[in-house]
């Protein structure tokens, strides 16, 4: 079997297909955030660490580095359109959760607002910064976590519809996992 070449400008799609996740801040005026972010990954387990990659010139850059405390929710299937509109328009000019209707629960160590119907959802606070190029690498310790019972138990639970995590693909092209596999 042969490769065929792919562009390098879109070859971190070969490994992006983690759960794309919603980040919710609140800006230094107290206006309340969410906004996609793809790029993410745990980075320790003692504490607990979450890293998100954010675009410097993003409201969300702005809320975190002010308030110095985020929110990860995971949507799962049925919620592409809340992934995608929240991405559609900045935090700075728009009050997403009072537009488009966005239903939450208040966050319990965080000032943030949770978007309901996800998988779950971890609250951070931030531990560290990393500025490079027009990116800021975020990483925050987890105060509290929370999931959907048929989503996640000991581990996300893809063979539940709630499991079925958003993957983004490039563009607007997103998977879903779609089962278990067990090495036993």
């Amino acid at each position: 079997m042969g490769y065929i070449e792919i562009p390098v400008d879109i070859s971190y799609r070969l490994v992006n297909h983690g759960p794309v996740v919603l980040v919710s801040s609140r800006s230094p005026g107290g206006r309340y955030d969410i906004a996609p972010v793809a790029w993410n990954c745990p980075v320790g387990k003692s504490p607990p660490r979450i890293l998100i990659a954010v675009g410097r010139s993003h409201a969300t850059f702005e809320n975190i580095s002010s308030r110095g405390e985020f929110a990860v929710s995971v949507p799962c299937l049925g919620q592409e359109k809340l992934v995608r509109e929240t991405g559609s328009v900045s935090g700075r000019d728009s009050d997403k959760f009072s537009e488009m209707n966005i239903e939450y629960t208040a966050g319990e160590k965080t000032d943030t607002r949770i978007p309901l119907g996800c998988s779950g959802y971890i609250e951070c606070s931030l531990s560290e910064t990393f500025e490079t190029g027009k990116v800021a690498l975020f990483i925050g310790d987890a105060l509290a976590a929370a999931a959907d019972p048929e989503a996640f138990s000991e581990r996300i639970r893809p063979e539940s519809e709630k499991g079925r995590t958003l993957h983004h693909l490039g563009g607007k092209v997103f998977a879903l996992p779609s089962e278990k596999l067990s090495t036993v």
